[in-house]
């Protein structure tokens, strides 16, 4: 971390550690299940693409599903398809932060201006992962690695996690990019094409050959450095995937010189969007004397609300991107807690002044 010794979302000097047991997808799935269970309907594989007020003021969603609606189908197949109704809303609640992009972003979902234009203005942390199924496991005596090398910020082996020890006879291990790297990459082959201005998916070849290949080689090499040179050459991968998470998660407000909005001395722009080139940041809160004590460390809670609201035309926008605490699931769990409440509050308002409005004076 900035000013300290290698971190990654406070690993490994701040414990203790979290992380779903069977994977990290089973959060979300969790909370779907508990939704289904209490009546909502959930549109899984559909995306957002256009949100229009009608005349009665409810929202009109329209969206893309199956192949247009993912990040890596290629812009010519993803444009032949054309948006269909999802129907009519109430209100509408944002949670990406890419939704707020222009329509050029194949995540755009239309968000008015008015809205959208606050939220794109914070300070995005863009990051490459890969993933190796190694057929040979590697005789590292460490599961999980936080480095401060300028292209890799963070391994982990898949088997130590709960949950995922017996998922497969290969050794898998999740790499992480540096956001230094990550934003020097998206510099040279930017989301958008700068020619035509088109969506550029990110694309499993190019994924394979170049970012994962430079991990790959990141990883040796921090191995061997470490003192584990018996550990290379690496086995071989029998399988790689890859990611570009061009909005990963904002970069820390308030820290190592950056503002309100996460811009600071290592903010670079790229395409006119402000990315953090730190080689590292420093993403958990410091530790005090309060929480030495076992009190909770409070100091960096904003009392300003951690998500956006337009109770007018009933459009809100919650995640870590509207929080002023520390990236990451905390602060995106929290905003958008804060925002159901919010909404829930204001929709009962409104219906009881509606109720009031219709009853017959005695």
């Amino acid at each position: 971390a900035e000013g300290g010794g290698p971190d990654f979302f406070g690993v490994p000097a701040r414990q203790p550690v979290y992380c779903g047991v069977g994977g990290m997808n089973q959060l979300p799935l969790g909370i779907l299940s508990e939704a289904r269970a209490l009546g909502a309907d959930i549109l899984s594989g559909v995306r957002v693409a256009s949100m229009a007020r009608l005349s009665s003021g409810r929202w009109l969603l329209s969206g893309t599903e199956g192949k247009a609606a993912y990040h890596d189908t290629r812009e010519e197949e993803a444009a032949r398809v054309s948006p269909d109704s999802l129907g009519e809303f109430d209100a509408v609640i944002v949670t990406d932060v890419s939704a707020s992009m222009a329509s050029w972003h194949r995540a755009s979902a239309g968000v008015p201006e008015a809205i959208a234009s606050r939220v794109r203005g914070r300070t995005r942390v863009v990051l490459f992962t890969a993933l190796f199924a190694f057929e040979r496991p590697i005789k590292l005596p460490l599961d999980a690695v936080s480095t401060q090398d300028n292209e890799l910020w963070f391994a982990a082996r898949t088997s130590s996690k709960p949950g995922l020890s017996d998922a497969t006879m290969l050794d898998c291990w999740t790499l992480v990019s540096t956001p230094k790297y990550a934003a020097a990459e998206i510099e040279r082959v930017p989301m958008q094409d700068p020619k035509t201005g088109a969506f550029r998916p990110q694309e499993p070849a190019y994924l394979r050959d170049g970012p994962c290949a430079v991990l790959l080689a990141a990883f040796q090499r921090v191995i061997e450095q470490s003192g584990h040179a018996d550990c290379v050459p690496l086995p071989r991968a029998a399988y790689i995937g890859g990611q570009r998470w061009g909005s990963a998660f904002p970069a820390p407000a308030g820290v190592g010189g950056r503002d309100a909005k996460g811009r600071g001395p290592s903010t670079v722009e790229v395409l006119g969007v402000a990315y953090d080139s730190a080689a590292s940041l420093e993403l958990a809160p410091a530790a005090s004397a309060a929480a030495d004590m076992g009190e909770v460390d409070a100091s960096w809670i904003s009392p300003t609300p951690d998500f956006l609201a337009d109770d007018e035309q009933r459009v809100y926008y919650a995640g870590d991107y509207l929080s002023s605490g520390p990236p990451g699931v905390e602060s995106a769990a929290l905003s958008g807690l804060d925002a159901a409440r919010h909404i829930v509050k204001t929709l009962s308002l409104s219906a009881a002044s509606s109720a009031c409005a219709g009853r017959a004076p005695s």
